[in-house]
């Protein structure tokens, strides 16, 4: 019993290492068959993974950023109010700083463990020109340490030193003080302790650095000066009417990296505006990846469906294919992810430096730390697995059986289908161009061979293509080995041809009888009806080879498809053409009888000699089924029409549903303020490209239908079998759009997005006019949304009362006369998503954390230049850090604009990749089909022109899709959020049609050009 069940186990493993061997070869077969194929899927896969290693990198790049630490490099401990807002557990970094009192300092000043206490506060020093400089305590400079480059330190009131930014020699006179040094740093002006107590001062300070003692650690001194502050209960210096509820004004010790926080109080908002662009980035950059690599995975496979079909057919079980398809996937997906996540570290350091520099003006370091160089392999490993995935869904659409049609209802009239009971794959519009070979309708099984090798029932070999019957029992094909696997010496030249048996011609075929009146062949084999297509034999002694399935032949058809004029039938024309077929009626034929007897095509619509070709039947007659001589092969009743494939309804419906919500979305984005309304038109066009792409088949067949006439007769024969060719397959055609609706939805969107918004702050810039001297601030909402709490951040201008008569804010409700203390007035947009009219009341937070209730005296409409938020400008300026300071730039909200356009100019490049491998992919699966062209007489002008009007349809109808598609969420978006039309400048709108139209030619025409 155990030896019995010991056996069983070693037959199980052997054949479970056969089967495994078998798919390795199969693999190893289709690699090298298949090889620009898969160079295509190579070069997309090194390049996605490129983009998504760069992208990891800076992803973890930008969590690690913290604000640098320079100022207070030489004091362990900073002690610092909490630059940060709270309302019901969300939090929001302050932009403005938040004082502490001056008696802290004396606090911590009796400590023990305390040797020293620096104090720091900036503020600003105007000249007689009208310019102001940043001066500060010189006793703080010890705190970086600055030293002195030359001369000395200020000792009378009236002495300064400068920064060497500054670019202020020793002796000179600034703001009415003598340089006596000058010393390292930021640019700014260093005061004696008395004066700078009279200019900047002496009830708060900014920040308090602690020196430790000897002997005394961070660590216990850090605990020391906590433990005095909470015994005082110190706070900041805000008064307690305008603390929010939320905030205790506890005050923080900073230690180590976290020091950074009390000196550049932009690095905090600019790093968490920098996260969430990279985390929104991210996730658009894995959903085109994984479009790109599904899309481009699918087509590889595709159009191989007939191979694996007939791999199913002689008896690879469905697990023998899925293993075949994903190790051919993976070892072209594998080399290609490790490479471009190799590539990946480079090109991140070389494009991040820029970037490293611009935060560094906000004061924010972003490290590269070595053990995040790594992370492009996370990337690598989830690229390849997302090419496994892709390949499966692919396979089994490929590999699965046809429908048996050989019984009931669905036999075809004149008996059973003659392979079996498995239906015919139908041609495509080449394929058609040519005769057909039908198998017998009921063929014998081979005899036992004899002492010579030879059958002795010569017509009674196997078929080629098409395996034996199955016997009544229902016995399944025996599942492949290894050892079946194997390549035969006189075999095909691909893994399918060499899975199937061979068969070769009698030495000396006899040639057909004539049939006569009766319709039965004088050798007494029954005769070919008018029409039947016959394919001639190989020569003599030649040996012969089965057809390859092609991905014409064997995928569903979804819509229309072309088939050439019958032939059969009394009275049939043989000159004319039906409507509908591919080519003329007598292209591809061969007359036997007649003044064009020998004559084949020469180009459609011309005609050609053949010398040595009386006929079709001259070079040899089908093997007839149960003789041993060749004959005529039996009458074979046509196939029936083709059904549409499985599910293409339910495709069809499901196409329509999903353009419908992303319709639904961009509707809903009228209705949203801002951020909503830019989200929800994302949304739409994510949503809205994946329906056009369930939909592809159909709309290709529709724009067929529209453009038929004109490409007909505007592209001659060329355009003629451009059309043959796209109703024929309407999924590859389908296909090749999709790719480009999404590159230019995407691209319409972003750069729409981002052009609307600055033609109309331009716009809104002119008409409200300027004012000299108004303070330009943040201040901060608080809303729900969706039950969860959240902070908004919002421009906000400080004027007086003339520099109010200087704007033009468009007031659409109240009177902007009563500004004043205690008042707001609110741009239409805010006003809208907060529900505030005039004379509401708004609770606002200012730079610092101090909140403010407000009454509405007006409504405005020119918010995008002036800001959300109208403010009167005494009020405003005790809550700004530096109300004196020029304005300036922000150099946060250029590097996020800048990492933007980046960001979006990577995922478009991206996706024309996937347009260039998409189509260079369905490009090289036709070559057959154009070989076939060429042997029925086409030329290569003609076909030049078919391949050029194909290019031009699916470009020009990818462009006009993806524009509608992004038209209508942009207009939603524009509308929601400017009250404008969307604008897209001209420039950028012709470089996006040429870069579509190039990458279209280059994927559809070139690889057409390489043998």
């Amino acid at each position: 019993m155990n030896g019995a069940t010991g056996d069983g186990a070693r037959s199980g493993a052997r054949g479970a290492r056969g089967r495994a061997g078998a798919a390795a070869v199969l693999a190893r077969a289709a690699l090298r068959h298949q090889r620009r194929s898969w160079r295509t899927v190579f070069v997309a896969v090194l390049a996605t993974s490129l983009l998504l290693g760069c992208f990891a990198l800076a992803v973890t790049t930008v969590a690690l950023g913290r604000p640098a630490v320079e100022r207070y490099a030489a004091a362990p401990v900073v002690v610092t109010a909490d630059q940060t807002t709270r309302h019901r557990g969300a939090q929001a970094p302050l932009t403005e700083r938040l004082r502490i009192p001056a008696s802290v300092a004396d606090l911590l000043r009796s400590v023990p463990e305390v040797a020293r206490v620096v104090t720091d506060r900036e503020f600003r020093v105007p000249a007689d020109d009208g310019t102001t400089y940043p001066g500060r305590l010189w006793e703080a400079a010890e705190l970086a340490p600055w030293e002195l480059r030359e001369g000395r330190a200020p000792e009378a009131a009236g002495e300064v030193v400068a920064s060497a930014d500054l670019d202020l020699p020793v002796g000179a006179r600034v703001a009415g003080y003598r340089v006596v040094g000058v010393t390292d740093g930021p640019a700014a002006l260093w005061f004696t302790a008395p004066e700078a107590a009279r200019l900047g001062g002496q009830d708060t300070v900014d920040v308090i650095g602690v020196l430790p003692g000897p002997g005394v650690s961070t660590g216990a001194l850090s605990t020391a000066v906590r433990e005095a502050l909470d015994a005082a209960g110190a706070v900041d210096a805000r008064p307690a009417d305008e603390r929010p509820a939320d905030d205790t004004g506890e005050l923080r010790v900073l230690t180590g990296d976290g020091r950074g926080a009390a000196e550049a109080l932009g690095a905090a908002p600019l790093w968490r505006d920098l996260l969430a662009l990279f985390g929104a980035i991210s996730g658009t950059v894995l959903m085109v990846a994984g479009l790109v690599l599904a899309t481009l995975i699918t087509r590889a496979l595709r159009h191989r469906a007939g191979e694996l079909a007939l791999l199913r057919a002689v008896g690879a079980q469905p697990g023998q294919l899925r293993a075949t398809v994903c190790r051919e996937a993976t070892a072209v997906a594998l080399p290609a992810a490790l490479l471009g996540a190799a590539l990946a570290v480079p090109v991140f350091a070389l494009l991040w430096r820029p970037v490293t520099a611009q935060a560094a003006t906000a004061g924010l370091t972003l490290p590269v730390v070595p053990w995040a160089l790594p992370a492009p392999l996370l990337t690598a490993a989830l690229t390849v697995a997302a090419v496994a995935l892709a390949a499966l869904p692919a396979t089994a659409a490929s590999g699965r059986p046809t429908t048996p049609r050989g019984s009931g209802k669905n036999q075809p009239p004149g008996g059973p289908a003659p392979d079996g009971g498995r239906a015919v794959p139908q041609p495509t519009a080449a394929r058609r161009l040519l005769p057909q070979r039908r198998q017998p309708a009921a063929p014998e099984p081979p005899s036992r061979p004899g002492a010579t090798g030879a059958s002795t029932s010569g017509a009674a070999e196997a078929a080629a293509v098409a395996p034996a019957p199955r016997a009544a029992a229902g016995r399944r094909p025996a599942r492949l080995t290894e050892a079946s696997a194997e390549p035969r010496a006189t075999g095909g030249t691909t893994a399918t041809r060499r899975l199937l048996p061979q068969r070769r011609q009698p030495a000396a075929p006899e040639p057909p009888s004539r049939p006569d009146a009766t319709g039965a062949s004088a050798s007494g084999a029954a005769a070919v009806p008018d029409g039947a297509a016959v394919v001639p034999p190989p020569e003599a002694g030649a040996e012969r080879r089965p057809a390859r399935l092609t991905e014409a032949s064997a995928e569903p058809r979804v819509s229309g498809r072309v088939t050439l004029a019958p032939d059969d039938g009394p009275g049939h024309d043989r000159g004319t053409a039906s409507p509908g077929s591919a080519v003329p009626a007598d292209a591809g034929r061969t007359d036997t009888h007649g003044p064009r007897a020998g004559r084949t095509p020469d180009r459609l619509g011309g005609s050609r000699s053949t010398p040595g070709r009386a006929g079709a039947a001259a070079d040899g007659p089908e093997r007839g089924a149960g003789t041993g001589s060749p004959t005529t092969p039996a009458p074979v009743a046509p196939a029936a029409p083709p059904t549409p494939a499985a599910g293409s309804a339910g495709r069809r419906i499901g196409g329509l549903v999903v353009l419908g919500l992303g319709a639904a979305s961009a509707g809903s984005a009228v209705a949203l303020p801002g951020d909503g309304a830019a989200a929800a038109a994302g949304a739409a066009v994510v949503v809205m490209v994946i329906g056009c792409a369930l939909l592809g088949p159909w709309i290709a067949g529709w724009v067929l239908g529209l453009l038929a006439r004109p490409l007909r007769r505007l592209g001659g024969a060329g355009g003629w079998l451009a059309v043959a060719h796209g109703r024929a397959d309407s999924a590859r055609l389908g296909a090749a759009i999709v790719p480009i609706v999404l590159v230019t939805a995407f691209a319409v969107v972003q750069l729409g997005a981002d052009a609307s918004v600055r033609h109309a702050t331009a716009e809104q810039a002119r008409a409200a006019g300027s004012a000299e001297g108004a303070l330009a601030t943040t201040v901060l909402t608080t809303r729900s949304e969706l039950g969860d709490p959240v902070i908004d951040r919002h421009p906000a201008l400080g004027v007086t009362a003339e520099e109010l008569r200087a704007l033009d804010p468009g007031v659409r409700a109240g009177d902007l006369g009563a500004l004043g203390p205690g008042t707001v007035a609110v741009g239409a947009d805010r006003a809208r998503a907060l529900g505030a009219g005039v004379g509401d009341t708004l609770t606002l937070r200012y730079g610092d954390g101090s909140e403010a209730r407000l009454r509405v005296v007006a409504v405005y409409e020119r918010s995008l230049a002036l800001g959300a938020f109208l403010l009167d400008r005494g009020q405003l300026a005790p809550h700004v850090t530096d109300p004196d300071a020029p304005p300036a730039p922000t150099p946060a909200q250029d590097l996020e604009r800048r990492l933007s356009t980046a960001a979006v100019a990577a995922i478009a490049a991206l996706a024309l990749l996937a347009v260039c491998s998409t189509l260079t992919v369905i490009t090289v699966a036709r070559r057959p089909e154009r070989d076939l062209l060429r042997r029925v007489g086409a030329g290569r002008g003609q076909l030049g022109i078919m391949l050029a009007v194909e290019a031009a349809v699916v470009a020009v109808t990818g462009l006009l899709l993806g524009a509608a598609v992004a038209a209508l969420p942009l207009t939603a978006f524009s509308w929601a959020t400017l009250h404008a039309p969307p604008h897209l400048p001209p420039g950028q709108a012709a470089a996006l049609v040429a870069a579509v139209v190039l990458t279209t030619a280059a994927g559809s025409l070139l690889p057409a050009l390489r043998r």
